[in-house]
């Protein structure tokens, strides 16, 4: 997996690709893949917000696929499919077997440009952390590649 640039600039790259790879989750239970399974601290939580506040994220599955659609559609144009992490889905730890496998579609139609990872909390929670009130947030994109940055970096 090639992350963005920044981090390899910031010679930070190894330690936030350590981080990922510390605690891997199965998507589903029987899926193969493995993604990363992301502990609440913090500074993640402080990132994940801060990428709210500047209207860097979409949520829910359905806008999350439309806008990579999209996005996928113009790469194609242009002829700049890129092998680094642009976007990071994240999905709660309550999905049911049928949502983590439409994350599975994806990853597999979008390919390296993106990063699924699991947060350790329910979806209840992701709403209240994101400033939702009760509202239940099962999964986010970040679409803009300085917040992806300064979230991977709150991981190490």
């Amino acid at each position: 997996m090639k992350l963005p640039k920044k981090l390899k600039v910031e010679e930070i790259e190894e330690q936030v690709l350590t981080a990922l790879d510390k605690n891997k989750i199965a998507l589903y239970d029987d899926s193969e893949i493995q993604i990363p399974l992301l502990t609440l601290t913090h500074e993640l939580r402080q990132q994940i917000f801060y990428a709210k506040s500047l209207d860097e994220l979409i949520f829910g599955y359905e806008t999350i696929a439309k806008v990579l659609a999209c996005e996928l559609k113009g790469l194609k144009k242009v002829n700049n499919e890129s092998e680094r992490v642009s976007r990071l889905l994240i999905v709660s730890n309550d999905g049911s077997k049928r949502f983590y496998r439409e994350f599975e579609f994806l990853l597999n139609k979008h390919g390296k440009r993106i990063l699924l990872c699991r947060l350790d909390v329910d979806s209840e929670l992701m709403g209240y952390l994101l400033g939702l009130g009760q509202k239940q947030v099962k999964a986010i994109m970040v679409n803009r590649k300085n917040s992806v940055v300064n979230i991977l970096k709150a991981l190490i």
